[in-house]
């Protein structure tokens, strides 16, 4: 267990480089540093509420917050380690070494993580356990959207499943082979490529906008209707974007550079971790706090 002084000067000491959450979370929020570092924090209050060792280290996306009546952390490792769970008081309750190489992990709904290699089908594990409880073939890299829908992606294309994994629509083609971000409003999906563009397309695949340049992140605001998206330009820029289903600029804001974002209260907010530390966005209007409030 890292100490409480500790804890509270994660912001200050500019050394966090990951945030977890999923889309839908309403309370917690975890996020690391380079390497082994944990924090949880208390989005309501924007404070650090628990920090803690782990096998956590830095190069993919190995860290995942599984929300639940006992939320669990889940931290990965390239190496060795493999996947652990922690309880919030920091104690492991399950390590998984029997594969090594972990990419990707990404908090579903019900308990569940998704585990993503740089090889082979991504699994499946109870957060609690570490239990596996299906592989998913074919699919490198899953997308939590909303608690009963998820995005498994392919080498070059990309499919809606359901709470339970199946495949709910048909594969839609990813040109350049890999996403960096999605999201949906229930009729349409957003797909964020690496590079470039971003599209938005019906749920059966079909295409109705697209726009050149290169989002890092894509949020749907439900308060308005409209697409939140983080630019990031070849002269290195940083803004925010409101977007209609046409992918028409509808407002802009630049902000500070990004090192990591992440989407909770069902697009409700943005949480950007920038130098100065972290910082809410409401996606409905604009405004802006850091954390720790003053």
């Amino acid at each position: 267990m890292i100490g409480d002084e500790d804890a509270q000067g994660a912001h200050l000491r500019n050394d966090l480089r990951e945030l977890a959450a999923a889309p839908w979370e309403e309370h917690l929020l975890a996020t690391a540093e380079f390497q082994h570092a944990v924090h949880v924090w208390s989005l309501a209050k924007g404070t650090p509420t628990a920090a803690f060792a782990t096998v956590f280290d830095w190069g993919g996306r190995r860290l995942a917050l599984v929300d639940g009546d006992d939320p669990v952390v889940v931290a990965g490792a390239w190496a060795r380690h493999s996947i652990c769970g922690y309880d919030l008081s920091g104690q492991r309750l399950w390590q998984d070494t029997s594969r090594s190489a972990v990419q990707v992990l990404t908090a579903l709904s019900d308990g569940r993580v998704a585990v993503s290699y740089n090889r082979g089908p991504t699994r499946v594990l109870q957060a609690a356990s570490g239990q596996q409880l299906r592989s998913l073939h074919g699919v490198r890299q899953v997308f939590a959207l909303t608690p009963d829908a998820s995005l498994g992606m392919g080498s070059t294309w990309c499919r809606l499943l359901d709470r339970s994994l199946d495949p709910s629509g048909p594969r839609i083609a990813v040109p350049s082979a890999l996403l960096v971000s999605a999201a949906t409003d229930g009729v349409h999906l957003a797909l964020a490529e690496v590079g470039g563009p971003l599209r938005i397309v019906n749920l059966d695949g079909r295409e109705r906008a697209s726009i050149a340049w290169h989002a890092r992140h894509v949020a749907h605001d439900p308060v308005t209707a409209t697409w939140v998206a983080l630019q990031e330009s070849a002269d290195g820029r940083t803004s925010l974007l409101r977007l209609d289903d046409d992918a028409q600029v509808l407002d802009q804001r630049t902000c500070a550079p990004v090192r990591d974002v992440a989407t909770v209260r069902a697009g409700k907010e943005l949480l950007l971790l920038t130098k100065e530390g972290l910082q809410v966005v409401d996606c409905a209007d604009w405004s802006t706090r850091t954390w720790p409030e003053a």
